[in-house]
């Protein structure tokens, strides 16, 4: 499944699909310094992360390409429960867009294009934990506040 769309900031695609390893070294690692600190990051390593985060069906990295470059991606989680009948709940997870194209809608892209991915995979419902600052950008895609977010560090 991918996604073609016009791009804000400029008139090259964007595309959302799912992470293939040669991503690696074309721009995801990059991107995720907007989160913290990854393009560092030793290129067996990160290899055998993606190699161990790929044996899980249910945990879905999806990069959004312009070009040959990565310029954003997200992490959907799916989890499958007891209660509501054995549903599924999705949970997006590091959603991130490259500085130089930040502002330019691809974030909405890749949410939009995650929740669907969800539905499609009979999430009945799916949940983020945000940052203050960034909940409006959110609440505009349909995310209402709903719980409080907790946090323990090991």
């Amino acid at each position: 499944m991918s996604s073609s769309v016009k791009s804000l900031a400029r008139s090259d695609p964007v595309k959302v699909r799912k992470i293939r390893k040669s991503d690696l070294r074309a721009g995801f690692l990059e991107s995720l310094d907007s989160l913290r600190s990854a393009s560092g990051m030793d290129r067996r390593r990160s290899e055998s992360i993606l190699r161990k985060i790929r044996k899980n069906p249910d945990h879905i990295i999806f990069v959004a390409e312009k070009g040959r470059s990565v310029v954003g991606a997200t992490t959907l989680l799916i989890e499958q429960k007891f209660i509501h009948d054995g549903g599924k709940v999705g949970h997006i997870e590091d959603v991130v867009v490259s500085k130089e194209v930040q502002g330019s809608g691809i974030g909405k892209v890749l949410i939009k294009f995650a929740l669907k991915y969800a539905e499609e995979h009979g999430c009945y419902k799916t949940i983020l934990d945000c940052q203050k600052d960034v909940k409006p950008f959110y609440e505009k895609l349909g995310f209402k506040e709903n719980s409080y977010g907790m946090r323990y560090d090991h």
